[in-house]
């Protein structure tokens, strides 16, 4: 769990810094038999509601991990002071009672990302080259924050320096909820058979830090670490 202390340090950060990437989710159960009408109705609901930023939403299916069958609903990138403007009329209250409730089994583990400053490598293109989504979540030991950022902020350079086609980016929960998912390193990508292309990282990694220094990387990352975890979803 990260300390007191990180975190408060983490939301000052956020009040001062008004301009920076946060996204919103919520994870979405569907009920049985209605995972079809609940992602129809999803999308609906943004194309009413969340089409320009700051509250542009949209959707992913979980197929891998701890959520698998799940929605994720996302609104962003958004501020903490944009939140208090977020559509909440009548009308918006009504859809969401009367077009997603009634299909969703549960709805919960609302958490607020944002993105560690110079962490993102976004090839040409955006998203429109993304079908599918890698998130890896850690769980950092007290006092090991510092630590842990500065060696996976090394990633990034490697990503920038080899033009690698999915890109990159570290999150940072704002709120500490003993969920085990402090930082989040997110990658998108195109389909399935990129896990099949030849994994040049730890090559390409050592040619910029040095031999073996994968390793070490490897040792800080476990020691800073109390958990890991890791999720895939496809957008909808």
């Amino acid at each position: 769990m990260m300390t007191m202390i990180l975190t408060l340090c983490t939301l000052g950060f956020a009040i001062a810094q008004k301009e920076y990437r946060m996204f919103e989710l919520i994870y979405l159960t569907p009920k049985a038999g209605m995972t079809k009408v609940l992602e129809e109705n999803l999308k609906a609901h943004n194309k009413k509601f969340h089409t320009a930023a700051p509250y542009e939403a949209f959707i992913k299916t979980v197929v891998v991990g701890e959520h698998e069958g799940d929605f994720v609903w996302l609104m962003g990138p958004t501020t903490f002071t944009s939140l208090d403007g977020r559509p909440d009329d009548d009308a918006h209250k009504a859809d969401w009672a009367t077009t997603v409730e009634p299909f969703v089994e549960k709805a919960g583990n609302v958490e607020y990302w944002k993105m560690k400053e110079g962490s993102n490598y976004d090839p040409e293109g955006g998203m429109e080259n993304y079908n599918m989504q890698h998130i890896r979540f850690w769980e950092i030991k007290p006092g090991k924050y510092e630590a842990f950022m500065n060696a996976l902020m090394k990633v990034t350079k490697v990503f920038k320096d080899n033009s690698y086609k999915e890109s990159w980016s570290v999150y940072i929960n704002q709120f500490s909820t003993n969920s085990g998912r402090d930082i989040a390193a997110v990658s998108n990508m195109k389909n399935w058979a990129t896990f099949d292309q030849d994994d040049t990282f730890v090559a390409d990694y050592e040619k910029i830090y040095g031999k073996d220094s994968w390793k070490a990387a490897m040792a800080v990352f476990n020691d800073c670490t109390a958990s890991y975890t890791e999720e895939i979803g496809k957008f909808n």
